[in-house]
């Protein structure tokens, strides 16, 4: 099993993938995802907003395990705390344990500058400063996204790709599809017509699938097909 892969994805956006969002982009403050690999679940990411005026904080918690003959050959747990103005990232905490090395990334925000501390030094960032918070699709628009699992503010490249249909809970749902990419990964992405994620698929450096299928209220995970 090579899992090389998945480390290289985590450091590239499990964590990055956390936090808030433009509340009139979707209609729900919590998105609870159900995480597969090669259709197989290995565990889960949660996000929870809450929004007070044009001020948003949002929690994020993430858990993979992946098990070969009984143990354990790869553990994941991350968990983020954000802290946003508008769509613009003012202060920021995550931890990580991926697979035995431990990660952080705090930082806070102070007129246009972000100042930032993280496992590889600190640095400082200008403007208005986003993670890939998948949620938000103003991040569609971007061309740097800040990975807050590692510091590393990286270069996006977004293609709209049309729209497909995903089986979510029982029915066809109309979805636009997106591509994400860096210069590491390409993510797909799924949002409704009224532009509330659903879903996300990505292929490993192992060439293995990994996604994400929504999961609404107490129903069932949705599966995510080609139209």
């Amino acid at each position: 099993m090579k899992l090389s892969g998945i480390r290289a994805l985590a450091l590239t956006w499990i964590g990055s993938l956390l936090l808030p969002l433009c509340a009139s982009a979707s209609s729900s403050n919590e998105w609870r995802f159900e995480v597969f690999l090669d259709g197989k679940p290995i565990g889960f990411h949660h996000f929870e907003l809450s929004t007070n005026g044009d001020t948003r904080e949002l929690r994020g918690e993430a858990r993979f395990r992946i098990k070969l003959l009984g143990f354990t050959v790869y553990d994941y747990s991350h968990q983020n705390q954000e802290l946003w103005q508008q769509d613009c990232l003012q202060q920021i905490e995550a931890s990580t344990e991926n697979d035995g090395k431990d990660l952080f990334v705090r930082g806070s925000s102070s007129g246009n500058q972000m100042q930032l501390e993280h496992n590889g030094g600190n640095s400082s960032l200008s403007g208005c400063v986003m993670t890939f918070a998948y949620w938000n699709p103003v991040i569609l628009a971007q061309q740097q996204l800040l990975n807050a699992q590692t510091g590393e503010y990286l270069d996006i490249d977004v293609q709209q790709l049309g729209r497909k249909t995903l089986q979510l809970q029982g029915r066809n749902v109309p979805a636009l599809h997106y591509r994400l990419s860096t210069d590491e990964n390409e993510i797909e992405l799924w949002y409704s017509t009224e532009r509330d994620w659903l879903a996300l698929s990505t292929i490993t450096e192992g060439g293995r699938q990994l996604s994400y299928r929504r999961i609404v209220a107490s129903s069932p995970a949705g599966s995510v097909t080609g139209e």
